[in-house]
């Protein structure tokens, strides 16, 4: 009956033992993978438990024939189960449950198969079949033996053309990682049949496994350390996976919309503290409906849970579960901080078709206002302003090749000479489809895809071109400010391009004032002084741009060299408000006894114009004089004025 030695299958039992314990405590359970991935491991484990006994008992002499074929049948019996386990852990893994239950007979036809086997093994314990023992009590292996072993070869084959057919075409990297178990496992039929004595299959399937599972743990189980949840990588690649495989989809989207205020009023560590009970409250309510699901944490606030099919028809029920429930039992303790909810209901690809209008659709969850129940992602996707997100990226593409921006110049009154000394350089595009588009809407998108840069090179030089051209001198202007967005700030050649056209169309530097922002200089502090450094030294004059939005810092203020301040329309509304007057007007003084003019933007009435002359501002810009004009208008504006 054989001596042979059952090392190997001790080594994979002890192996399988450590992964089982490893496994089962850091994956996110709830999810069919890891259910699945938990059967084939401990499928794999009991199954070295079999082939070390059989061959153990043979090394013993075998006293009993019977004991010994049910141990041989019982390893065949669970051998047979891994490769159909597998196709399905590659089903779960890449999320193609609704191609393959869309054609129901070949379930069938993959589950035939299997059935045939574990009848034969059944049939075998009355009749021998696949195996039995001969008389020198050896094993005889007879053509149901060979069928079992042509059945796993079908699941196997299975499972490659599965993933030829809808894996290497959308994800490349998840093909090669589940196409290396195949390989090995491959490899351990190979060695026994070459050397029979020697039983590694169940060895090479260990390997195969964990080979597996730390290949595959950023997709598996790339945990969110706060929650506990699926972190946003993964929620990016399963939701590009599910797209691009025409997967339908529920997906719940929470956002706590005051996310950032309350960063801020209560600090970090109190949020990231927070965020563990909102993530336990909804894996409560998901476990409470039996739910099968994928819960994500998309980071500040961001939650996002993937429904199965099975819970489509109470998805509405289960989100207003949720969003009534984190309203009524989350606050932040040490403040009494009540969070605001926002939750939404998403149909994919009904309400959007693809991963871009997804993420587009959680920031602008954090805009809508608080409703009492649930949104309806229609609401949002339907709307003229979401339609022009989702295709801004070709409209600035398309405007920028069909000179479709134009600049436009917002008059700057200066209070001390009575009239208009300087004007403000504005970006404008008019789309042929959607009219005039808000900055605030494509500047955003431009500074993503890195289109910001070409933009910031066109007023650049238009605004240049202007203060080069015979119409410029005769209006009197002193300077016009030309905007520097964060990301131009992050150009290591911005200074130079800035003195090429300078001296390009031989314009003074002194006719040219920079406004950064005060967020500019969290990026790259160095990058922006040098650039500020190089274009001062050169006769350039700069403004901080927005004072009182930001970080404001007088350190930062004091340390670059500024001309001009800025301040919002905060202070506006503030001075409007009442209440403030001498906090406004103390800031005043103050900027103004550092050497610094200030400019207050956003006046709208007389009333505001004199409030703030009486305060010793500098310069007022506002609707209250002009709206922004284009270049013609602009010239005729002024000419008027000193008619």
């Amino acid at each position: 009956m054989g001596t042979d030695i059952a090392s190997y299958d001790y080594c994979a039992a002890i192996l399988l033992l450590i992964v089982i314990v490893f496994y089962f405590r850091t994956s996110v359970h709830g999810t069919y993978r890891v259910r699945i991935m938990e059967l084939i491991v401990v499928c794999a484990f009991v199954t070295s438990l079999a082939d070390a006994a059989r061959v153990k008992y043979a090394s013993f002499g075998a006293p009993s024939h019977t004991v010994f074929l049910g141990l041989n049948l019982v390893y065949f019996l669970l051998l047979s189960f891994i490769s159909p386990l597998f196709l399905l852990y590659v089903i779960a893994t890449t999320d193609l449950w609704h191609r393959v239950l869309r054609a129901k007979y070949l379930i069938v036809l993959c589950a035939l198969p299997l059935a045939v086997h574990i009848a034969f093994i059944v049939i075998n314990c009355f009749r021998p079949i696949a195996l039995e023992i001969g008389p020198d009590g050896e094993l005889v292996y007879h053509w149901a033996y060979v069928v079992g072993w042509l059945i796993f070869v079908f699941y196997t084959v299975v499972t490659v053309v599965l993933m030829r057919k809808n894996i290497r075409p959308l994800d490349a990297r998840r093909y090669t990682v589940l196409s290396v178990p195949i390989y090995i496992v491959a490899a351990g039929i190979a060695v026994s049949v070459i050397f029979p004595k020697h039983h590694v299959l169940c060895f090479m399937i260990t390997i195969c496994l964990l080979t597996l599972i730390l290949i595959n743990r950023r997709v598996e189980d790339s945990i969110d350390v706060a929650t506990g949840m699926h972190s946003f990588k993964v929620f990016a690649e399963d939701m590009d996976t599910n797209f691009k495989s025409g997967k339908q989809m529920e997906i719940v989207l929470i956002n706590i919309s005051n996310f950032s205020y309350a960063l801020r009023t209560v600090g970090y560590d109190a949020m990231l503290r927070m965020m563990a009970p909102v993530s336990s409250e909804i894996l409560r309510i998901m476990r409470r409906h039996h739910a099968q699901f994928m819960c994500y944490y998309n980071g500040d606030g961001k939650f996002a849970v993937e429904l199965s099919k099975k819970q489509f028809g109470f998805a509405h029920e289960i989100a207003d579960e949720i969003c009534r429930s984190l309203r009524q039992n989350i606050r932040i303790e040490i403040a009494d901080f009540e969070l605001e909810i926002n939750t939404c209901l998403v149909n994919c690809p009904d309400d959007v078709s693809d991963v871009d209008s997804l993420f587009m659709l959680i920031s602008d969850l954090d805009l809508a206002g608080r409703g009492k129940g649930v949104l309806s992602a229609s609401s949002i996707t339907e709307t003229k302003e979401f339609s022009m997100k989702k295709e801004m990226s070709s409209i600035i593409d398309r405007a920028l090749a069909n000179h479709y921006f134009s600049v436009f110049y917002q008059p700057i009154y200066d209070t001390a000479k009575k009239k208009f000394v300087s004007a403000e350089a504005l970006l404008r595009l008019r789309d042929p489809k959607y009219g005039y588009i808000s900055p605030a809407l494509f500047i955003p998108i431009a500074e993503k895809s890195g289109a910001i840069h070409a933009l910031g090179s066109f007023v650049l030089e238009e605004v240049i071109k202007f203060i080069a051209s015979p119409d410029f001198a005769p209006l009197g202007i002193d300077y016009i400010e030309i905007n520097l967005s964060a990301m131009q700030c992050l150009r290591s050649d911005l200074a130079n391009e800035i003195i090429a056209l300078s001296e390009k169309y031989g314009v003074n530097p002194s006719k040219i004032n920079l406004e950064i922002t005060e967020t500019a200089g969290v990026y790259s502090q160095s990058k922006l002084y040098g650039n500020i450094s190089t274009l001062s030294e050169y006769g350039f004059s700069f403004s901080l741009d927005d004072f009182g939005t930001g970080y404001s810092n007088l350190m930062r203020i004091a340390s670059l060299p500024l001309d001009i301040v800025k301040l919002d329309r905060v202070f506006v509304l503030m001075e409007e408000d009442g209440g403030n007057h001498v906090i406004i007007k103390n800031l005043i003084k103050m900027l103004k006894n550092m050497n610094l003019r200030v400019v207050v933007e956003g006046v709208e009435t007389e009333e505001m114009v004199e409030s703030f002359v009486q305060m010793g501002v500098d310069e007022i810009q506002g609707f209250y004089f002009s709206r922004p004009l284009t270049k013609s208008a602009y010239i005729r504006f002024l000419k008027e004025k000193t008619a």
